[in-house]
């Protein structure tokens, strides 16, 4: 189960880029939909959000084992704490 990311004709670097904007852009729209709905703000939203990931998330699962997961996950951490670090977000963990 993969799907073609653009640019077709670029590299695999370019691929992860556009990959990564299009789920931070959805994650955005899960947060701000969140807020809307439970506007108590804080913990809420993000347990809100990680339940919804979840649920959403486990249809990827039932298609991919373990050790698949774990490369996607070490790879999309990665990325999270090399643009943090770029934003200067030290104590981000």
């Amino acid at each position: 189960m993969y799907f073609t990311v653009e640019p077709r004709e670029g590299t695999e670097l370019e691929r992860l880029v556009t990959a990564l904007l299009n789920a931070t852009f959805t994650v955005h729209r899960l947060v701000e939909d969140s807020e809307r709905a439970l506007p108590s703000g804080g913990l809420e939203i993000i347990n809100r959000c990680a339940e919804r990931m979840h649920s959403a998330l486990s249809l990827l699962a039932e298609h991919h084992d373990d050790e698949e997961l774990a490369l996607v996950t070490g790879v999309v951490g990665a990325c999270a704490l090399l643009l943090a670090e770029d934003l200067g977000l030290d104590c981000y963990d």
